[in-house]
């Protein structure tokens, strides 16, 4: 509980399950995933994901081919048409989109 999993390699994961926690990720193609209650998930990467259970949040970035940060957005599981346990990124208009597993 109240813990955090940050994580910054090409292609890695962050998880948390702790309630009131947080997963960070900041880099290209990376995710970040928490399952615990009032948790969040930070997605700041390059075409990063991030997921959130119930009573969770979100928040995720769209970023350019150079990196530039050009949207960025937050919302809680519930709101703004935000499922739990489902992965979202941000597009080119700064909207959530939902990730499908690769």
């Amino acid at each position: 509980d109240r813990s955090a999993a940050t994580n910054t390699g090409d292609w890695s994961a962050a998880t948390n399950t702790g309630d009131q926690s947080a997963a960070t990720n900041t880099v290209y193609r990376s995710a970040a995933e928490v399952s615990g209650k009032q948790s969040i998930a930070v997605a700041l990467g390059w075409q990063a994901k991030a997921k959130a259970s119930i009573d969770g949040a979100i928040v995720c970035v769209y970023r350019n081919d150079h990196g530039e940060l050009i949207h960025i957005k937050a919302s809680k599981v519930g709101e703004n048409n935000i499922k739990a346990d489902t992965w979202y990124t941000l597009d080119e208009f700064g909207e959530f989109v939902e990730v499908k597993d690769d």
